[in-house]
């Protein structure tokens, strides 16, 4: 669980290095913890807003992150309690921010979310070593 803190992102990351150090996918751990960089600011920035259509306040449910790995392939999955849809923005230049999805998606093999029931959503990156 990822409380609702900018720590939160470094926290993600260091989980994600650690795992895959763990599975000795060293060669993975660059990419990785950019991919959850991105995810987990998403999900923190966008995620814990106020749902008009559920009128869920998002700060009452906790960001979940996990790691699945299936032999060379790993998985890192976002789950949190917004509705929207990520959105692939075309910032303009001077924009501070707004590629986020463009690096998980150059950076990844597949990307993608799916709505959870009754609220919330998953969003999810495969990377593969």
């Amino acid at each position: 669980m990822l409380p609702p803190r900018a720590e939160s992102v470094h926290s993600a990351r260091s989980y994600a290095a650690g795992s895959l150090m763990g599975w000795r996918m060293a060669d993975l751990v660059e990419d990785m913890e950019l991919v959850v960089s991105e995810l987990a600011t998403n999900a923190l920035r966008h995620g814990l807003v106020l749902d008009p259509q559920n009128r869920r306040r998002g700060t009452a449910e906790p960001i979940r992150m996990s790691m699945i790995r299936r032999d060379s392939l790993v998985t890192c999955v976002f789950a949190d309690p917004g509705s929207a849809a990520p959105v692939m923005r075309d910032p303009s230049p001077l924009e501070p921010g707004g590629m986020g999805l463009h690096i998980v998606e150059s950076m990844s093999l597949r990307w993608g979310w799916n709505p959870l029931l009754p609220f919330g959503k998953v969003v999810w990156a495969v990377l593969k070593s």
